[in-house]
């Protein structure tokens, strides 16, 4: 157990803005290629034996773009440029087929020479007597065993005199990401690679297409003509990145105390912060961060179910699911530090990992019983405004601390209180104008320990149940949805030694007297208002679509802002007379960052004549739509 030692508000100044130290340890097991002990602590885990849930599979309530096993998550290592299909077999990956019945696919045996890297090998459909499902016209599914961002493919033939001309002439072949759950694989789109017909056939026996990169976890090959063909290779090149993997965890118990006040997230003894991992949690009072529901026929009247229950019905039954009003929603664990409420016993976790290689089975979630504070909730007005441009902000506290019975007796492990506030922001704070406590000025001495960091001590601590705190600011919002993170500080004696703890409050309505109840504060765009899309970029005034890997697309790059619900973006590309060459379908969307791909090509497949063409990207809402255009130049 790792404790600071504190002998003066000074000492904790210097120390809360860099640890934050805790006693009870919920620990969820997750390592790094690296040996460090682990803190010898009452825990909760996965993957480890000192007691809660021993197996990572056993953990998981979803994911998505990841590996595991009962011991780790992982992300497979890719290198640029390399081949996938040597790896194929090594990671799960198989060759289907449609079967007999032609409804489902199944596994086709010894089929792996089309990837193996063997080129005096070949897959000859021919040779599959024991599998008479198989035909020359059958289509053929590769699963690549996880899914790769992918821009480059080659197949050939076995490149001897005897076998060379046996190439595919007529053929298609086509990639798709990740099957969606319960969806049929034959029954999935497909985006085209190559596409060549009897009227237009293949006329090479070594065939290779660059394109812009992609995700690719199927491919499919179909032979358009019932001739013997064969091919050595299916190669399958890497552009050196994995799209970003999803973990997502079920609740775990806080099994030391009902109102733990979580921590420090750290990694075999190091922090969360230093793994290429996002990290989020949310807690509750309960086992169900989400609420199921069924229709039950009768209008729009639903009724909650389970979720082992809401999987079994039709889908004309299927209800909305929707995230329990109990429990928080997804905060980011920053400067490793779980930012999700405390005093409620149950959390959850999710970890999106960013980059290829990295193999996780350690993680810890410190905690420590009781919290300063029952409930904290906080919000920050004015919540729109200029930016750049300094501003007086009212920050607002209000406190629900737990400290009596209601026969007045003191409650064990009653909640602490707090002498400090601090208040966490992206924003410049110049200067604290002044605090008020139940609307009466009080003395505070303001220090300002880091660049985003504004410490304001009070002269007593806050013990009192329903106290209204209100901080004045003078601050300068630089970008949209600046968060206010507003934190009560204390110290408490544990084991004989001073340590330091912070509890973040919820953003509610505390103040009557102001509009909002939020801790982010938006910035107005020229006329006044906030913008739905906003930072439209495009990658480049010009591309090249020559499969050379530089400018072979244009990328348009965007921020959704303010979405209250999935909006349909559209992205279409128009010849200078108007006549639309591509569109890409409309799909729903939510706020945050997106982008849309062109790279060169009409709708027919074929790539477009050099010239200048105009992309046009509209997002419809429920409140009526916006768009934004632009310029391109393409040059073979």
């Amino acid at each position: 157990m790792f404790h600071c030692e504190l002998t003066s508000w000074s000492v904790l100044l210097s120390t809360i803005c860099s640890y934050r130290f805790w006693y009870r340890h919920l620990v969820v097991i997750l390592s790094l290629s690296v040996t460090c002990p682990l803190y010898g602590v009452d825990s909760l885990g996965v993957g480890w034996r000192g007691g809660g849930i021993d197996k990572w599979n056993r953990a998981l309530a979803e994911h998505r773009f990841i590996a595991l096993n009962q011991d780790s998550i992982w992300t497979w290592n890719v290198q640029p440029k390399s081949n996938l299909g040597p790896g194929i077999d090594g990671r799960g990956g198989v060759v289907l087929i449609p079967s007999s019945s032609g409804g489902k696919a199944t596994f086709l045996p010894d089929a792996g020479v089309l990837y193996d890297g063997d080129p005096n090998t070949a897959f000859d459909p021919d040779d599959f007597a024991e599998a008479p499902e198989l035909k020359r016209t059958s289509p053929i599914y590769i699963d690549l065993g996880a899914t790769f961002r992918i821009n480059r493919i080659r197949l050939f033939p076995r490149l001897d005199g005897e076998h060379k001309e046996l190439f595919p002439r007529a053929f298609s072949l086509a990639t798709i990401d990740e099957l969606e759950e319960d969806l049929n694989l034959l029954e999935r789109t497909f985006t085209r690679v190559f596409d060549f017909y009897p009227s237009n056939p293949n006329r090479q026996p070594v065939v290779e297409k660059r394109f812009a990169s992609r995700d690719v976890r199927y491919i499919r090959l179909v032979v358009r003509e019932d001739r013997r063909w064969e091919l050595a290779e299916i190669e399958v090149y890497s552009d050196g990145t994995l799209p970003t993997g999803e973990f997502v965890s079920v609740p775990f118990l806080s099994t030391e105390g009902p109102r733990p006040l979580w921590g420090r997230v750290r990694y075999d003894g190091g922090d969360i912060q230093d793994l290429p991992v996002t990290m989020q949690t949310r807690s509750g009072p309960d086992r169900e961060p989400l609420h199921y529901f069924r229709f039950t026929g009768i209008g729009a009247d639903k009724e909650q179910v389970s979720a082992a229950g809401w999987t079994t019905l039709d889908s004309v039954e299927q209800g909305p699911i929707i995230r329990n009003p109990a429990w928080s929603p997804w905060e980011t664990v920053t400067d490793g530090l779980v930012r999700s409420p405390d005093a409620v016993p149950y959390i959850q976790f999710r970890l999106f990992i960013h980059e290829p290689g990295i193999s996780i089975k350690r993680l810890i979630i410190e905690y420590l019983n009781p919290p300063i504070a029952e409930r904290l909730e906080a919000e920050v007005a004015p919540l729109l405004v200029d930016a750049g441009r300094e501003t007086f902000f009212t920050v607002s506290l209000r406190t629900r601390i737990r400290r009596l019975r209601t026969d007045g007796s003191i409650l064990p492990h009653g909640d602490t209180g707090f002498q400090a506030i601090q208040i966490e922001t992206a924003a410049r704070v110049d200067a604290v104008e002044k605090v008020l406590i139940d609307d009466r000025e009080v003395d505070f001495l303001a220090d300002f320990p880091s660049r985003d960091k504004t410490l304001i001590r009070l002269r007593n601590t806050v013990l009192q149940d329903g106290t209204f705190i209100q901080v004045v600011l003078r601050a300068t919002v630089f970008r949209d949805a600046t968060h206010f993170d507003v934190q009560a500080l204390d110290q408490r004696r544990v084991d004989g030694k001073l340590i330091a703890v912070q509890q973040s409050a919820y953003a509610e309505d505390v103040d009557p007297l102001s509009l909002g109840g939020d801790l982010i504060v938006r910035v107005r765009d020229e006329q006044g208002q906030l913008p739905l899309l906003d930072q439209v970029r495009a990658s480049a005034g010009v591309v090249t679509p020559n499969g050379d890997g530089v400018n072979d697309a244009l990328v348009i790059s965007y921020v959704l802002l303010k979405l209250t619900r999935s909006a349909t973006a559209y992205f279409d590309i128009y010849d200078l007379s108007g006549r639309r060459i591509r569109h890409f379908e409309g799909r729903p969307t939510a706020s945050g960052r997106r982008t849309q791909i062109w790279d060169g090509v009409s709708d027919s497949g074929q790539l477009v004549m050099p010239g200048f063409y105009v992309w046009r990207l509209r997002l419809k809402t429920d409140t009526g739509s916006v768009e934004r255009q632009g310029i391109v130049g393409v040059v073979k």
